[in-house]
């Protein structure tokens, strides 16, 4: 038995209008309003990320965890501010400045009433010993803190250090209660201390302290973001050598761009912020393995290019056999003519 298909002429017609014809354009969802959208939505994302984790606090103040107020109102403040944190030679720049309060406060703004004798000993050394006459102007004083911890963890560094304090009257040698408050100057550094009990010492009160450093999270992401630079530029080398290669197309091009990305390499390192000297951490394990991946790849393919095209030179006796086989196919020619 026969099946015979029958169509409604009205479903055709319909079917033939929705198809485009050859003139008829063809009408495609438009993309940039999503990327646009799904940009700016990123951008709020990443501005309420920055705000909310207050990297663009103003406050230089250090928070001092474990700060005893003073229990009487004759004591001295000790205003210290952090200039610079060098991690290579494992040492914290700072200036102390005192601020008497109460009966040390002298007859003339920013004088001492009384001598005061200030210590500070860091790393099992006495840094710093300064001596304040009585009715004399005070003035900032350098102060060097030892650190623990170098830069071979760098960027993830996170240096420390320990330190003591202790006031006492340079005259009688009665000790004399006082309050740290550390301002941090030196960036891109992060800081936070902590004060430990007080122990005594004879007449003295030593204060022990310790202020840990760590590097902020934009330094740390600029720095992973020039190490993937650097692997996925090594990796494009890898690919594209290695394809040349495949396909009997290497160039002296090639070479050029190996030459380039090797001694781009040492720039992107110097170019990092709070780079240290060479001989981190990630200069073993990122910097100096792609460096050598690349020396490899350019001396071989520069050796490889150099036997090839040197070839003519290295000849005895030119190959004039095509140029026989031309003048003795062209004669032939003539003669059948």
């Amino acid at each position: 038995m026969t099946t015979y298909r029958t169509e409604d002429p009205h479903t055709a017609e319909a079917d033939q209008a929705d198809q485009p014809g050859p003139d008829q354009a063809r009408a495609r969802r438009n993309p940039a309003p999503i990327i646009l959208g799904i940009a700016a939505l990123l951008l709020v994302i990443y501005y309420a990320v920055v705000y909310f984790s207050g990297a663009l606090t103003l406050s230089t103040r250090v928070p001092i965890s474990g700060t005893q107020p003073p229990t009487s109102e004759n004591y001295l403040t000790l205003q210290m501010r952090t200039d610079d944190v060098d991690l290579t030679n494992r040492i914290l720049q700072a200036s102390v400045i005192p601020v008497p309060s109460g009966d040390l406060v002298g007859a003339r703004p920013g004088e001492m009433s009384k001598s005061l004798r200030i210590e500070i000993v860091s790393a099992q050394q006495t840094t710093s010993v300064v001596t304040f006459p009585g009715k004399s102007i005070l003035d900032p004083t350098a102060v060097s803190l030892a650190l623990d911890r170098g830069d071979s963890a760098y960027p993830f560094d996170q240096p420390f250090a320990n330190f003591n304090v202790s006031v006492t009257n340079d005259e009688t040698g009665a000790s004399v209660p006082f309050v740290l408050t550390i301002d941090n100057s030196a960036r891109p550094w992060i800081l936070s201390g902590a004060e430990s009990p007080s122990t005594l010492e004879g007449a003295r009160t030593i204060v022990p302290y310790t202020l840990d450093g760590s590097r902020d999270t934009l330094s740390i992401v600029l720095v992973l973001f020039y190490v993937l630079v650097i692997l996925l530029t090594t990796m494009m080398a890898v690919v594209t050598i290695g394809i040349a290669l495949l396909k009997k197309k290497l160039e002296f091009s090639n070479i050029i761009w190996l030459s380039a990305t090797m001694l781009s390499f040492p720039a992107l390192r110097a170019g990092m912020p709070g780079a240290p000297p060479i001989g981190t951490a990630l200069d073993y394990i990122v910097l100096f393995p792609c460096i050598c991946l690349v020396a490899v790849m350019l001396i071989w393919t520069g050796a490889h290019l150099l036997w090839r095209e040197s070839s003519l030179l290295r000849t005895r006796n030119l190959d004039d056999e095509s140029e026989n086989r031309k003048a003795a196919a062209g004669a032939d020619a003539i003669a059948d003519a």
